[in-house]
């Protein structure tokens, strides 16, 4: 969803209020994509406060995220706070200006500045359930689902050169 703010921009007095409903099904990350499962239309508020546009707005979101280990999907709740200083019309000259992405002019990406908010609060692990067994290294079974009969017996490294001695030995 976009919102075009050329009022707010031509007029210092201007205070909006936008009643929001993102328009994202997926948030599209570099080398990942979730699906969204629940957005909560919200409240944005967007002012002039001298060169720069405050906007500021709470919301909701959950997405589907892959477990880390058993890739089964898992729901999380994000709770999204926005608040934003932006200067207008200003070219991006570097890495803390690539959070203004959300801005074209006087164009505000509501979905990229969603999306910003979410880059941020991703959990650097998720997993299904605290105790989640995995997939199966040989052929690939969820093993929370069910049990599969491959040898997962990993021997030490470092008895290997033992266990030779003893299968020379036996032989």
């Amino acid at each position: 969803m976009t919102i075009n703010i050329s009022e707010i921009l031509s007029n210092p007095s201007v205070i909006k209020i936008y009643d929001v409903e993102p328009t994202l099904d997926r948030v599209k990350l570099r080398r990942s994509s979730y699906k969204v499962a629940y957005k909560e239309p919200f409240t944005l508020h967007v002012a002039k406060n001298n060169d720069k546009v405050h906007i500021t707005g709470k919301t909701v979101l959950d997405l589907f995220i892959p477990c880390d280990r058993c890739l089964d999907d898992v729901k999380n709740h994000f709770h999204i706070e926005i608040d934003y200083d932006v200067i207008p019309n200003k070219e991006p000259d570097g890495i803390e200006d690539d959070e203004q992405s959300f801005m074209d002019g006087c164009i505000l990406d509501v979905d990229k500045l969603i999306t910003n908010e979410i880059v941020v609060a991703l959990p650097s692990k998720v997993l299904c359930k605290e105790d989640c067994r995995g997939l199966c290294t040989i052929c690939g079974t969820n093993l929370n689902h069910k049990e599969c009969s491959c040898d997962r017996h990993v021997a030490d490294p470092r008895m290997a050169a033992i266990q030779d001695i003893f299968k020379n030995f036996n032989q």
